[in-house]
């Protein structure tokens, strides 16, 4: 597979930089789902010190758009199927139980955060930003775990999500069919529900939201031969 070729960035970049520009790289397919990406190689090619391509790759890990193998290889994200239903059938647990949590706990403060970013999803998917939407999506999710004040759960759920996002954002940002506002407008019910101080509501609302996330992922996210392929 050739590699894409990068300007060399100024050393005052750093990690930031390089991570934007691997970023972009992934966002636009100049670097592939499932690519294996060589530090050194990487390093050579962005005019940069190991240590900065290293700590720019712990970055876009975190973010979920690269991921460590058991051989410390290096790879962009790429997932398929199958694991989307795993990932979804733990995070229904986890986050039907954040969203319990959240309608018990959420003060003003929080509510009216969680108001802002529906506002925001809301106003990217009239603009058919889908970069931006799934960025907004995954901000409201964080913020729901927030409330819960435990760290292990959204930590939990961070490792387990924030991949998806990563992957839907790499397959969805070009795509025309994709329709947009249905999918900020799934998490209203979770949102009400929480406002309500209803956690049985909310608990149930955001299992239904999953369900249909899970069904967008399936029709927008892979084509009809990976579906088809997986039965």
């Amino acid at each position: 597979m050739t590699s894409p070729s990068f300007e060399r960035l100024p050393s005052v970049s750093l990690r930031g930089r390089i991570a934007e520009t691997l970023r972009e790289a992934i966002l636009n397919g100049s670097l592939t789902e499932g690519q294996r990406l060589v530090e050194r190689n990487l390093a050579a090619q962005l005019g940069a010190s190991l240590t900065a391509v290293r700590e720019a790759l712990i970055e876009l890990e975190m973010d979920g758009f690269i991921q460590k193998r058991r051989n410390a290889s290096t790879f962009v994200t790429k997932l398929s199927i199958e694991d989307t239903v795993k990932i979804f059938a733990v995070r229904s647990v986890l986050e039907k139980y954040a969203a319990e949590q959240a309608a018990r706990l959420a003060g003003p403060e929080q509510i009216a955060h969680l108001e802002a970013i529906y506002s925001e999803m809301e106003t990217a998917a009239r603009a058919h930003d889908g970069k931006l939407l799934v960025l907004k999506d995954y901000s409201w999710h964080q913020a729901l775990w927030q409330i819960s004040e435990n760290d292990y759960l959204q930590a939990m759920l961070r490792r387990l999500v924030v991949p998806v996002f990563a992957f839907t954002t790499m397959r969805v940002i070009n795509r025309q069919d994709f329709e947009p506002l249905r999918d900020a407008q799934a998490h209203l019910p979770i949102l009400e529900a929480i406002k309500a101080h209803d956690p049985a509501t909310a608990g149930e609302a955001l299992v239904t939201a999953l369900a249909e996330w899970a069904d967008l992922i399936r029709s927008y996210v892979f084509g009809a031969n990976e579906v088809a392929s997986a039965g």
